[in-house]
């Protein structure tokens, strides 16, 4: 029993340094990557690459708050979180504030690229202007900061971890908001927005756009499947753990059991940290203009562009979760 044991936390320890550690230089190279290519001239104009941008912003937070932590104390022993309640407290906030953002700001990219390939030119015009996204920018990041303050302001410091000591609290979230918003409604929205522009792109009545119409339509479709699969892994076990926990969190457990849990509960957060690492590997593979100015930049290649050309925001296809 006790080198059952064993194994499985020299697993568990494993999977956090070596696995842990090439999904934070991946994620951090690939958001860093975003960010350089989002904002040179070819896509900078582009409505959605604002919100593509503060998600990547984001999930550097999350990298570097949250992971990073958890390789260096959990897998080296080196402890960089003390036990104040107070830093606790700020950390879960910029925690749950960043994962929820660097969701959410994807899910407003498709709602942009929604809009963009709308006929209805005012309502284009008002939903892409850059006030309102910055205005959108701003208040996701308000938004979820007071949806998660009332369950961080009651965390406690229990050695490096946060523990929440209001039990209905615990209970609301770990049920009912963290479901929802790591899983179910990202899901329904990225689903919708891309069945609403394959919509508007049918409709398209312009003369002559019906090849580039066809195109972009089964980019759409083909961008969906990466999209979603990473909500899935992600988000999905990330939520079924959670109830997990909380509705176990009263049973007595054996060494056996809380070996096999913290295994599982090491590979639950890997994946859902693909969340945050996958978005410029999606892009650069799915994104033809993206592999262009990636291979403009980095393999000397260069491309001739008429002037003052610009890339058609309507192709920028968002991505992840």
């Amino acid at each position: 029993m006790s080198n059952i044991i064993e194994q499985l936390t020299l697993t568990s320890h494993f999977l956090n340094i070596v696995v842990g550690l090439l999904l934070f230089i991946f994620g951090v190279t690939g958001n860093f990557l975003t960010i350089y290519i989002f904002t040179r001239a070819t896509f900078r104009n582009a409505p959605s690459v604002r919100y593509l941008l503060a998600g990547s912003v984001a999930s550097l937070i999350q990298l570097f708050q949250t992971l990073l932590p958890r390789i260096l104390g959990d897998g080296f022993g080196i402890p960089i979180i003390n036990s104040s309640t107070l830093q606790c407290q700020i950390r879960i906030t910029i925690a749950s504030v960043a994962t929820l953002c660097s969701i959410s700001f994807p899910c407003w990219a498709s709602f942009d690229h929604f809009i963009s390939t709308s006929s209805n030119a005012a309502i284009r015009h008002y939903w892409t202007s850059k006030k309102l996204i910055y205005r959108a920018i701003l208040i996701t990041v308000i938004f979820w900061l007071i949806v998660f303050l009332p369950v961080n302001m009651v965390s406690r410091a229990v050695g490096e971890s946060c523990i929440g000591n209001n039990i209905i609290l615990s209970s609301v979230y770990s049920y009912g908001i963290i479901p929802l918003t790591y899983s179910i409604l990202p899901i329904i929205a990225i689903i919708y927005f891309n069945r609403g522009i394959v919509r508007h792109l049918k409709q398209s009545r312009i003369v002559g756009y019906n090849q580039t119409r066809n195109r972009l339509v089964k980019q759409v479709r083909r961008m969906l499947i990466p999209q979603l699969m990473i909500i899935i892994i992600s988000g999905i076990p990330f939520s079924i753990n959670t109830i997990y926990s909380i509705s176990t969190s009263s049973i007595h457990k054996d060494p056996l059991r809380l070996a096999i849990e913290s295994l599982i509960l090491q590979l639950v957060r890997l994946l859902f940290y693909l969340n945050y690492v996958c978005s410029f590997y999606i892009y650069i593979l799915m994104s033809s203009e993206i592999r262009q100015e990636f291979k403009k930049i980095f393999c000397k290649q260069n491309l001739i562009l008429p002037q003052n050309s610009t890339v058609n925001a309507s192709r920028i296809i968002p991505i992840k979760t």
